[in-house]
């Protein structure tokens, strides 16, 4: 299987939130993932997108530039550069 990076998703659902505040939204499936902090970016979004069928994982270059808008279908999934999209994420896997 062969992937580029970023990989991208859906058009975004615009939402006025993100992490535990969009539980709401979506009862009873995982809004948060602070254990996959470190996880390969690839291996990441299959959990996440296991996790939570309502959204997608975004497996996006750390540092590179991405519009900061709340969207409650995706999970954007930071990663270094140079090893996009199968390093180590960087931030905290939320909702929003």
């Amino acid at each position: 299987m062969s992937y580029s990076c970023p990989i991208p998703g859906p058009k975004c659902e615009i939402c006025d939130c993100s992490g535990s505040a969009c539980q709401s939204q979506f009862p009873g499936l995982k809004v948060e993932w602070p254990e996959l902090k470190g996880v390969s970016g690839v291996e990441a979004k299959a959990i996440i997108e296991r996790d939570n069928p309502r959204v997608t994982a975004i497996v996006y270059p750390l540092g590179v530039y991405f519009p900061a808008i709340n969207c409650c279908n995706r999970v954007l999934l930071y990663v270094p550069t140079d090893d996009c999209p199968n390093g180590p994420v960087q931030n905290r896997p939320m909702v929003g």
